[in-house]
């Protein structure tokens, strides 16, 4: 059983690597213009570490996306269908509302998760079984939104409601490109290559 003092130094040793090859390289995220219909595209950014408390998130992949979503209603101005004195019908107001929303879904793994079961250290060989990727964060800045239509007088939670459906739909587009998957492929290679740097002869990675 590997004792506390030697896992803590092992996820310090991790830790302060990323943080290495971090400053070695320029991390420079960038979002398309809204206004251009663009594919969504998957980012393999480099490693990340966002300290949280004493230990940290490994950041692994970026996934970039742009949503449109909107909503309509009857304008209350008008009834629906109204007949007229020359035998035609009123077409209904409608008020429509589009929002264009851009921004990005957070993939890594968590190293606070991390324990002293999931290590295992014999001579110059090691096993060490990670957590699954998991989304740390989904960030749209408040920039990241445009109301593209607003037809109408539209109450503050309505737009609000509307904001947070293209948020959920940029994530389950991310979820459906496997972000998670390729979250932990990459997550595995690091902490692989790192492991075999400080001499570890044997390297095994596996997940939970």
């Amino acid at each position: 059983m590997v004792n506390i003092f030697k896992r803590y130094s092992i996820i310090i040793l991790v830790v302060l690597a990323v943080i290495f090859l971090f400053q070695k390289i320029n991390w420079l995220p960038s979002l398309n213009n809204i206004c251009k219909s663009q594919p969504v595209t998957i980012e393999q950014t480099p490693v990340l570490i966002k300290e949280i408390n004493t230990l940290s998130q490994l950041i692994t992949i970026t996934y970039s996306d742009e949503v449109v979503s909107d909503t309509a209603r009857i304008s209350s101005g008008l009834p629906m269908l109204v007949p007229t004195h020359i035998g035609k019908l009123i077409t209904p107001s409608i008020d429509r509302l589009v929002i264009i929303g851009r921004g990005k879904v957070i993939a890594g793994t968590d190293l606070k998760r991390i324990n002293e079961s999931d290590l295992a250290i014999t001579g110059d060989s090691i096993h060490i079984t990670l957590p699954r990727a998991i989304i740390l964060q989904t960030v749209i800045n408040p920039s990241g939104y445009e109301i593209f239509t607003e037809e109408g007088n539209w109450p503050e939670y309505a737009v609000t409601r509307l904001k947070l459906r293209i948020k959920e739909s940029i994530e389950l587009n991310a979820l459906a490109q496997n972000i998670l998957g390729q979250a932990d492929e990459r997550s595995k290679n690091i902490i692989e290559t790192f492991l075999k740097s400080t001499g570890f002869q044997k390297v095994s990675v596996a997940f939970r």
